[in-house]
């Protein structure tokens, strides 16, 4: 261990800053050494560092810092396994490699890789951290996977580059949120501050096979999704969430809030997402022009329960949503005292779509919506007062 704790990739460890030497086995013994050593700051100075071979698997004694601002890391075009990953896929609880920080750099999945990759991957764990990075060149998964993780952060971070060289790998998030195999699932997640262009979705969970559990306290703001294939952002399973002053434009759709329909075990449906707060984001654009694999959605804000237990409260508040091909702006459906307040909904699509549906809901409330340009104005609410709505 180094006097102040830090170790530097080039000067202690060998690597090749001009990025003409595979440094992949120097990244492993470089994380294998700090974690063995009780911790540390593994400091990559600006350079390019090519990471060909292999990915680097962070020991389950954790405790390791990267600060990467101004490198460049390059996976090849034939990587297909993570480049930085904790090895608690068979850990239970948060005990897999914990108390990770990275910071800073340009990480590159292969311009022309036709395989598939994760960048980081850590399950089971707790106080994870991404800060201040750029991603690009992902084939197929994600930027970063957290994998049944408590107090994990996101913030901004830059996400590019996404190519699904599957085509039903359309929906792939950037963030993904997801269960361990264990069944822990995710608390405390953060996602601020990012932006994300071209992938299924900024951040999501987009499978669910352990029933009666959710991921809790997952907060989604300040960011910018551009160009997103599925939704920009899909809650499957969460609860206690919010989802906040987020700008999305020209996207296949917006924000879901769903119990995941393609569960693998039937009893799953017997579960609940509440709590949910949507409030304040900006879509712009959403569903005009098709994106591959799906076309447009049912709607802009969706929020989906079952029937025989429907979500619980619902806030839709303060939302702008401007120019949509979805058949509706903003649906709850079977949503039990869902509140939908304070939105603007204006440009329907050959203006035939209804701006605020609730279906099969009870004890809806709308009130203080901006509704123009529509097929129709507000269905289904129990409670409708002081809505602003004008039709063609």
């Amino acid at each position: 261990m180094t006097d102040t704790g830090k170790w530097n990739f080039v000067d202690h460890f060998g690597a090749d800053p001009k990025g003409l030497v595979d440094a992949a086995h120097l990244l492993q013994s470089a994380v294998t050494t700090i974690c063995a050593a009780g911790g540390g700051t593994l400091v990559i100075p600006p350079g390019r560092y090519l990471v060909h071979s292999t990915g680097t698997v962070v020991p389950d004694t954790g405790n390791l810092t990267v600060i990467a601002y101004g490198a460049h890391i390059v996976r090849s075009d034939t990587s297909a396994i993570d480049t930085l990953w904790g090895g608690g896929f068979s850990h239970n609880g948060y005990n897999g490699a914990s108390n990770i920080s990275i910071r800073g750099g340009l990480w590159d999945g292969g311009a022309n890789n036709p395989l598939h990759l994760d960048m980081f991957a850590f399950c089971s764990a707790e106080n994870i951290l991404y800060e201040d990075l750029v991603v690009d060149n992902i084939p197929d998964w994600h930027a970063i996977e957290f994998h049944g993780v408590r107090n994990g952060t996101a913030r901004n971070c830059v996400f590019k580059g996404f190519k699904a060289t599957t085509p039903t790998r359309f929906f792939s998030e950037a963030v993904e949120v997801q269960e361990a195999p264990d069944g822990t699932h995710c608390v405390d997640i953060v996602v601020d501050g990012c932006s994300a262009d071209g992938y299924g979705a900024l951040v999501g969970t987009h499978t669910a096979t352990f029933p009666g559990r959710f991921h809790d306290g997952i907060r989604v703001v300040n960011n910018r999704i551009t160009r997103a294939k599925n939704y920009g952002i899909r809650a499957q399973n969460w609860r206690n969430a919010v989802i906040s002053n987020n700008i999305l434009a020209d996207c296949n759709s917006g924000i879901q809030v769903q119990v995941d329909p393609s569960a693998q075990y039937q009893s799953w449906f017997w579960s609940q997402t509440e709590d949910i707060v949507i409030a304040n984001n900006v879509l712009t654009r959403m569903g005009l022009e098709n994106q591959p694999g799906q076309g447009p959605r049912y709607a802009a804000i969706g929020v989906y329960g079952m029937s025989d237990t429907p979500l619980e409260n619902v806030v839709v508040s303060g939302n702008i949503i401007r120019d949509w091909a979805s058949a509706n702006g903003i649906v709850l459906q079977y949503v039990h005292e869902g509140v939908v307040t304070g939105n603007v909904v204006k440009y329907s699509r050959g203006r035939d779509g209804t701006g605020i549906l609730f279906a099969s809901c009870s004890g809806g409330t709308a009130t203080g919506n901006n509704i123009r340009y529509a097929g129709s104005g507000i269905a289904g609410a129990e409670v409708s007062a002081g809505n602003r709505i004008s039709l063609p």
